[in-house]
């Protein structure tokens, strides 16, 4: 799994989103801060945080997986 970041107007043009591969969860403080966070393996740790004013919108999107064709 992945956890992708929809940036928000702070953000430049050419980033309007950013994915975490290892990433496997977020959370979103009573402040609105956003928290990148990894579960799977071994003890949490925080990979990414965002004012609450940088991102829009955040989700767990699975991992994209090679065709076999």
């Amino acid at each position: 799994m992945a956890v992708k970041v929809y940036l928000g107007a702070a953000a430049s043009a050419a980033q309007g989103e950013i994915t975490y591969d290892q990433a496997d969860a977020f959370s979103i403080t009573a402040a609105g801060f956003l928290l990148i966070q990894r579960h799977h393996s071994g003890p949490q740790i925080d990979l990414a945080v965002f004012a609450p004013s940088a991102w829009l919108h955040a989700e767990v999107v699975q991992e994209l997986r090679p065709s076999s064709t």
